[in-house]
């Protein structure tokens, strides 16, 4: 009975978010947004998220996004503040898309946190780079307690400018959480994987959850039927994986710690949440480092009473 009624709910959150997210009659539709669908069961059995939140929550920590298509305009109530750095308005006020949906991902497991919407991301990798600069140093102006970016890796040869911004903004406690990016000094997330992707020069730090049901693409969800719910090897085509996600709910968890103690390196929050974090058995193979967000805070809890 349990399991229909879960169901009915289902449909009845698709059917509600179809209305909201996709024109009737529309030709170009290629995706279906939830607006509360991240604190199900996964996140909460593999991270224990409900567990945390019973915590923290994120109060009065600010977390910068840096990335594009937030829709600002239109979802200033999710937003405490932001700023364009690349002046594609569109990018930043208008298309609700890949930004918004890190927010809401974030919002979701950390609900009071502070988001910062930081349009940085452009086509041209060289503009980018120098948006992703100004980003990072408008952070370090404003008291960003949090960083985090959810894209492709950075090409080599922006490298240089973006390890030495990114060095800076921790020198300035700022923790990162960006995926894809080596730098040492970055927290690295990695999803329920065995291995790291050969293409890093190190190891991730953490394991996160990497599908996000936030957002459904529909062409993925019409090839993964089409493939008999089957896509083999190619794991990135099963509806709801995402890459992007994996920081957002690290950054998310940070925020929960940061809100019980605010006064650490990001490296004691790295260290922190590496030796509370556990390895469990997903798909048949041993995962390593998964994040556990209740344990992670009530570690600071605990350091906080010794210290008191």
């Amino acid at each position: 009975m349990k399991k229909k009624l879960f169901i009915v709910f289902l449909l009845l959150l698709l059917a509600v978010s179809v209305y909201f997210n996709i024109k009737p009659g529309g030709s170009n539709t290629w995706f279906v947004s939830f607006a509360d669908a991240n604190t199900r069961e996964t996140y909460n059995s593999i991270h224990h998220i409900k567990q945390a939140q019973q915590l923290a929550t994120g109060k009065g920590i600010k977390v910068g996004i840096i990335g594009k298509y937030f829709g600002y305009a239109t979802n200033k109530d999710l937003y405490a503040g932001g700023k364009d750095f690349t002046g594609n308005i569109d990018a930043f006020e208008n298309i609700a898309e890949h930004g918004l949906w890190m927010a809401t991902t974030l919002k979701e497991i950390a609900p009071d946190v502070q988001i910062y919407a930081l349009c940085a991301r452009d086509q041209n990798r060289a503009n980018e780079a120098e948006a992703i600069t100004e980003a990072i140093d408008w952070a370090i102006e404003n008291d960003i307690d949090i960083l985090t970016y959810s894209a492709e890796a950075f090409r080599q040869e922006e490298r240089l400018q973006i390890d030495k911004a990114v060095k800076k903004a921790i020198e300035h406690g700022i923790v990162t959480t960006f995926i894809h990016y080596d730098l040492p000094e970055n927290i690295l997330p990695n999803g329920l994987f065995p291995s790291s992707p050969k293409s890093y020069a190190r190891e991730a730090d953490l394991n996160v959850f990497h599908f996000d049901f936030n957002v459904l693409f529909l062409f993925k969800y019409e090839n993964y039927l089409k493939s008999d719910r089957n896509v083999g090897n190619n794991i990135g085509d099963q509806p709801y994986f995402s890459n992007s996600s994996m920081s957002l709910v690290l950054a998310a968890i940070v925020s929960m710690m940061k809100e019980v103690n605010n006064d650490l390196t990001p490296a004691d929050y790295k260290k922190i949440l590496i030796e509370t974090s556990k390895e469990i058995k997903y798909n048949g193979y041993t995962v390593k480092h998964v994040v556990d967000a209740h344990d992670a805070i009530n570690y600071l809890l605990k350091m906080n009473e010794t210290t008191e």
